[in-house]
Parts: C-alpha cells; structure tokens; sequence
C-alpha cells in the first residue's frame, strides 16, 4: 500500500504550481487593495513564494517532524521583516494554503497535512529574535574575520585574499582561517542577506570569491602526509549549496586522506561509481534546504543496496541536518556539524 505521507509530499512537488497559482488567487481575492498596488511583477513573487513553501511542507509531512516546517517559516518570518512585510502576509498564505489543499486532496490526505500548516501558522505568531552576528569582533582572528567580510561586500576579493595569505604567512593556521574566517563570514552573509541589508547578487558573489581564494590555499592543503585513507564527498542530487562540504573536504586532504570531491547536484550513482573506482573508506554527503532530507535518505539506502556500500563508511552534514542532529533513519553512521568535528569523527569510525 503506498504511503500516505510519500503520496503528499509527490503531490505538493509535481502540482506545486497549480497549488500556487490557487493560492494567490484566493490571497488576492480576500485583499485586492493590498496586492494589486504591486502589479504583474508582485504577482509573480508571490507565485514563486508560494510554490516555494511547498517543498519544505511536503519534507516536514514525510518526515513526521514538524519542526522541518516550522524552522522554515521562522526564516521566512525575519525575511519578510527584512522586506517589510507583516507577518499577516505569511500567515494568510498559509490559511490560504489550507483551504486550498482542502479542495485538493482526500480527506484523509488533508487530515494529515493540516496540522502541519497549523504548527507554521503559530510559529508565525511566535516572537523572533533577529540573528546576533556570526563575527566575534572581540579575537584577533575575529577582527580578521570581520575585514575580510568588508572586502568581499566592497567587491574587493583581492584585498580580501591577501589579508588571508598575509594571515598565513604570519602564523595564522590554514584550519582557523577556515572556521573562524571563511566559515563565520559565510554565516555572516547569510545572515545579512536574509535580513534584507544585501542583495542576492552581493550573497552569490561573496560565496564565489571565497570558493576562488580557498582554491588559492591548495598547495597547503595537499601538502600533508598520506595516510592511506580515500574520502568521496559530494551533495546529494538537486542539492546547490556546495561551499561547506568543500571545506570539508579540504580538512580531510589536510589530515593526510586523499579526497574525491564530486561538488553539487551530485546523484546517487556518481557518488557510488567514485566510491568504487576509489575504494572509498568514507562517503560524507551534504544537504542545506531541509526538502532535500529525502533525497539524502534515498541516496543513502541507494549506496547501502550496493556491494561497496556494505562497508564503506557514510557521514552526513549540513545546515538541513544541523538544525535538528537525530541521524535516525537515514542509515548513516555519523554526523558532524563543521569540517573538523568531521575528520576526527571519519578518523574514529575507519580506525573502529
């Protein structure tokens, strides 16, 4: 019998156009005074704001957990305050999304699905502290954290790499430029993006020229001892956000194993021909959108199936997996939330 939780979250994928489009309809029916002063292009935002919400509802459903939801609409909370919109905005939305669902699944399908909304609709209602920077201003590398920040959002990623090379060369280690530089200003941009002080385009670019600069630190990184120890590292298919589990990477290369970096959008059977082709120890897979947890669950119970995945090692990560650590269920054997806890963790399990 198929599964009712898996038949909604296919639903909300595959129709989550035409769910939209009924959304906005009936949002824009209810307040036509407020929507229409924003005319076609308004409408096409709250088109794909709509649909966007879907995914991450379907992976809370599937999941059985909602706080997979709920996280989801507290970002969408402090985005929306960025934009200045109430948070009427978002709950109306999500009243509208209920009605409409209504009309288009089976009850026993609605009955499953709605308090899911319900639990986003209170979380709307819930106070939000905006976020603290990620940069301690207070350390000498924090400091150096914070200017390297500037740079970027001046679009100085020259100025930017030379006070990184210039840190190293005054005995800055290359695995703290990593963590309390590269790491904190890539939560930092996050961070003010989502509140709206920085533009997409600036988030996209500040990413980018850090990925160039750590690409300029290799002759550092591969200089360390071998240890006979392979790695395969990837994100798992449809997953974008590659900058964390590179750095991951990195940190194995620096421990002396011999990394296979497979970058995004990497599906199940490329992670399994790289692991096979390099009789892998360790696969250590990445997701940051939360719709991806099933995807992850898949491509691991994929690689399990396999002769090579009854012994190699599988680690995950990721912010999707660092909001809530529980591993259980995604037939992994460890998890790490940066790249230093995970190397020491790789390190226990292939020894165990």
């Amino acid at each position: 019998m198929e599964d009712p939780r898996e038949k909604i979250k296919f639903l909300l994928s595959v129709n989550s156009a035409h769910y939209a489009e009924k959304i906005v309809d009936m949002q824009y029916s209810l307040s036509p005074e407020y929507w229409n002063k924003f005319g076609a292009s308004g409408r096409e935002l709250s088109l794909r704001d709509a649909a966007y919400h879907l995914p991450f509802l379907g992976e809370a459903v599937v999941a059985g957990d909602k706080s997979i939801f709920t996280d989801y609409v507290a970002w969408v909370k402090v985005l929306f305050r960025g934009l200045n919109f109430k948070d009427s905005v978002m709950i109306k939305t999500l009243e509208c999304t209920a009605v409409v669902l209504k009309e288009e699944f089976t009850e026993d399908l609605y009955n499953i699905t709605l308090p899911f909304i319900e639990a986003g609709i209170d979380q709307m209602m819930q106070d939000v502290d905006e976020q603290e920077a990620f940069i301690d201003e207070s350390t000498e590398i924090g400091k150096l954290a914070k200017k390297y920040n500037e740079a970027l959002l001046d679009g100085n990623r020259n100025l930017a790499g030379k006070m990184i090379h210039d840190a190293l060369a005054n005995g800055i280690s290359i695995k703290d430029i990593y963590l309390e530089v590269f790491q904190k200003s890539q939560y930092e941009i996050g961070r003010l993006w989502l509140s709206n002080r920085i533009s997409v385009a600036k988030e996209h670019y500040c990413s980018a020229a850090t990925q160039m600069i750590m690409s300029q630190l290799y002759q550092h990184i591969f200089s360390a001892e071998r240890i006979g120890r392979k790695m395969v590292a990837a994100c798992v298919g449809g997953e974008l956000h590659e900058l964390g589990i590179r750095m991951v990477a990195d940190f194995f290369e620096m421990e002396g194993w011999d990394t296979y970096y497979l970058g995004a959008n990497s599906p199940a059977a490329t992670i399994m021909k790289a692991a096979e082709e390099n009789e892998a120890d360790m696969i250590a897979l990445s997701i940051a959108m939360p719709f991806h947890r099933n995807l992850l669950k898949e491509t691991i119970s994929t690689i399990r199936k396999s002769n090579m995945g009854k012994n190699v090692k599988i680690m995950i990560g990721g912010t999707a997996i660092n909001k809530n650590s529980n591993i259980e269920g995604f037939d992994a054997d460890g998890w790490a939330p940066n790249a230093l806890a995970a190397v020491e963790h790789a390190n226990r399990l292939v020894t165990n």
